[in-house]
């Protein structure tokens, strides 16, 4: 692709350093250790034009995770990092309102367009990962302050993109926006690819040790739940299969451009085919009215 713009020198090394990372066996720095098999075209479309890197990213999920902590007390089910949590005066990690935080923990993640049906046991079963559930936490019950939410969420696919020039980031911020991707936006180096396509409901809370989950909502409302996230996953694939579309042929990425001498080639023998498929049909009229030509 014939540029008319250069790129910066520290733009072409970030790229280098971000391809070479995905391309490494090694697991990043993601909880899923690398970017989701189901937007790999899309980010191999967008890192073949010399002026775009993509830096994040995720397909589409479904996903269960307990709050973290908001005093300095852990848990049972604390364990996993997040990059929200803020430390108390006491020296122990508390997790924002709403936020997995420090603590957190994911209990189920999917990017795959989940089934509508279970085969056996309860979607409490399935989407709570068979950590045990109780209705049996009436001292906690009443603590709103400490509650540990748990969050049912379906989350579309994002993209968090570099962009060496802004002429280029404008032109691709205008395919995202017509493919579905309207809350995208460019803050004059990275363009944000996202849209509305949400679920966020809290469907239980962690007991006070932390060894139960107390449900908010029946079976009835978790499969409603799964229901609405595979129309969502549905939408979304939609939207993303557009946006692919459209920066392949905007961009002209992955698409061989021919050149004048292959085009004439082209024509002549499309021409040529042409003219056989006349003359075979023309020989075929002929046999049909005179049938002894045939004998």
């Amino acid at each position: 692709m014939p540029l008319a713009f250069r790129p910066p020198a520290a733009f072409v090394a970030k790229k280098t350093h971000i391809l070479q990372e995905l391309a490494s066996p090694l697991p990043d720095l993601s909880p899923k250790g690398g970017p989701d098999v189901q937007i790999l075209p899309l980010l191999n479309l967008i890192n073949s034009h010399p002026l775009l890197v993509t830096t994040s990213s995720c397909a589409g999920r479904v996903v269960i995770y307990a709050e973290g902590v908001r005093t300095g007390n852990h848990s049972q089910l604390d364990g996993v990092e997040g990059g929200d949590g803020t430390t108390d005066a006491s020296g122990g990690s508390v997790g924002s309102v709403g936020g997995k935080g420090s603590g957190g923990r994911w209990i189920y993640v999917t990017h795959d367009e989940p089934v509508g049906t279970i085969e056996s046991g309860s979607w409490s079963d399935l989407l709570f990962n068979g950590i045990h559930t109780t209705t049996e936490d009436a001292v906690h019950n009443a603590d709103f302050v400490h509650r540990r939410y748990v969050h049912f969420k379906f989350e579309p696919m994002i993209l968090h993109i570099l962009c060496a020039d802004s002429e280029t980031a404008q032109k691709f911020l205008g395919i995202a926006l017509a493919a579905g991707f309207r809350e995208s936006g460019y803050n004059g180096s990275i363009l944000a690819v996202r849209c509305s396509l949400r679920i966020d409901a809290p469907v239980g809370y962690l007991s006070a040790s932390g060894e139960s989950i107390i449900p908010l909502v029946d079976d009835n409302y978790l499969r409603t739940l799964m229901q609405m996230s595979i129309e969502r996953f549905i939408e979304n694939k939609r939207r993303t299969d557009r946006f692919f579309e459209s920066v392949k042929r905007s961009f002209n990425l992955g698409v061989e451009v021919e050149t004048k001498e292959e085009r004439r080639l082209r024509k002549r023998l499309e021409g040529l085919g042409r003219q056989r498929d006349l003359l075979d049909k023309r020989a075929l009229e002929m046999t049909m009215e005179d049938p002894a030509k045939n004998v």
